[in-house]
């Protein structure tokens, strides 16, 4: 039985010709925080889809909790306790806030009571407590991605996906979902992020996974990673100004 976690071990997903995860082994251990980072094209998305159950792999193991979950359906690896928020924001438009939470949290609970208890916990948490009665069409671009990891935490996960939150938000915005994760993380939250803003890699994770083409290419901590030449050459762009 792994002692992770998490384990990821040799995973491989083929798409035709096309190999876009190959071989690719890394781990998550309970209360950290790891980053996945890489190109565009590089799999992140791939093995956001495989570990969450989007996608079935072409080969490997992913192990949770002791148990192989790879090839398990979305609705059962959510049941287990991983949950993945998304990159682009798709609330539903017409219904409140609580009520867009509500859907996550029948995961865990029967009765409407229970389950809109848990969306206004679940909304308290994301700080978006005062927004509970405002429709999704009406909320600002940094509220929705608050709404976001809402409807990810009211479905009360062990280990929480983090797809890009940071994408498209302003510096000062950055900063409050800095604030945000690290607090998720001192409540005992288990994360694994992805994201190409680099402030948020390098002065959140505690370890760091590199993909490119498909394949791991480094590992290490941000100190040890914005040092790596083969990350600077493949992703960081030579230069080494990334640990803030």
């Amino acid at each position: 039985m792994s002692a992770h976690l998490l384990a990821v071990e040799n995973l491989t997903r083929r798409f035709g010709g096309l190999t876009a995860v190959n071989d690719v082994s890394f781990h998550v251990d309970r209360g950290e925080v790891v980053g996945l980072i890489g190109p565009n094209g590089a799999g992140k998305t791939t093995i956001f889809n495989l570990v969450s159950g989007a996608l079935a792999p072409s080969a490997g193991v992913i192990t949770f909790k002791g148990e192989n979950i790879a090839g398990l359906k979305a609705h059962q690896i959510c049941k287990r306790g991983i949950t993945r928020t998304f990159q682009v924001v798709q609330p539903f438009p017409d219904i409140t806030a609580l009520e867009n939470v509500m859907i996550g949290a029948y995961v865990r609970h029967g009765s409407r009571t229970a389950v809109e208890k848990a969306a206004q916990q679940a909304l308290e948490r994301v700080g978006m407590g005062h927004k509970a009665g405002v429709l999704g069409k009406d909320l600002t671009l940094m509220e929705l991605k608050r709404l976001e990891i809402g409807k990810a935490l009211a479905t009360e996960p062990e280990l929480l996906l983090l797809d890009e939150m940071a994408a498209g938000l302003t510096p000062v915005e950055i900063d409050d979902m800095l604030t945000l994760v690290r607090q998720l993380n001192a409540e005992g939250m288990t994360l694994l992020v992805v994201e190409h803003v680099m402030k948020v890699i390098m002065n959140l994770c505690h370890r760091i996974t590199v993909l490119n083409f498909g394949a791991k290419i480094a590992e290490g901590t941000p100190a040890e990673i914005s040092r790596n030449q083969a990350v600077l050459d493949a992703y960081l762009g030579g230069e080494e100004e990334y640990v803030a």
